[in-house]
């Protein structure tokens, strides 16, 4: 799958491990990306709803299915553990992280979904969009640093909110492929994908 990632700048509240209150124990961070966590509110904001999205997801499913979920967050956390590897700095690619696993484990588990009050994410929603001959899924997650998640055939972008006159608008930074920008107000939304044109789109709920 191709990702896209925006520059989301995450500020430190303290150099301080204990900082940030996530959903592990910060005095036993041993990757460079639990620390960084610990050290966040907004990433360790990421980390409990990953969490707690995880936690919902796993009391809704057993045998096959709940130790495929289980191998699938063991490798997810290995990946956000490698992300010093990145080209990204640290912090955005834990950020871009937590957001798709946020995405996945909505779309992947409606009993992720089932406590939405005591969360910050929502959906996923669609988008169904004039000449575009694919549906694209898209989680909001509204925290210190608002997101949108965006996904289409094998794509995936992740965006960052930013000042608006009126709606939500969320954008990327620029990429090999370009910038990759979405707005939304109420059901009506304007969606353009990285090196493309912009597309005239309707959110709709998942059946």
């Amino acid at each position: 799958m191709k990702h896209w990632f925006v520059a989301v700048l995450l500020v430190s509240v303290s150099s301080v491990v204990h900082a940030a209150d996530p959903s592990f124990d910060c005095a036993r961070a041993q990757s460079d990306a639990e620390v960084a966590v610990c050290t966040s509110e907004a990433l360790a904001e990421l980390d409990v709803e990953t969490a707690r999205l995880y936690q919902l997801a796993v009391a809704g499913v057993s045998g096959a299915r709940l130790d495929e979920l289980k191998a699938m967050q063991r490798g997810w956390i290995k990946g956000r553990d490698e992300c010093w590897k990145s080209s990204l700095d640290l912090s955005t690619c834990v950020a871009n992280e937590y957001a798709f696993r946020i995405m996945d484990l909505r779309t992947g588990y409606s009993d992720a979904r089932s406590d939405d009050a005591s969360g910050i994410s929502l959906g996923p929603k669609v988008l169904d969009c004039d000449g575009f001959d694919a549906a694209i899924g898209v989680v909001f997650v509204n925290g210190q640093t608002p997101m949108a998640v965006l996904r289409w055939r094998d794509n995936a972008v992740a965006l960052s909110r930013v000042p608006s006159g009126s709606g939500g608008k969320y954008q990327s930074s620029a990429g090999l492929d370009g910038v990759a920008s979405l707005f939304t107000k109420g059901s009506e939304a304007m969606f353009t994908p990285p090196g493309g044109a912009q597309l005239t789109c309707r959110v709709e709920e998942v059946g």
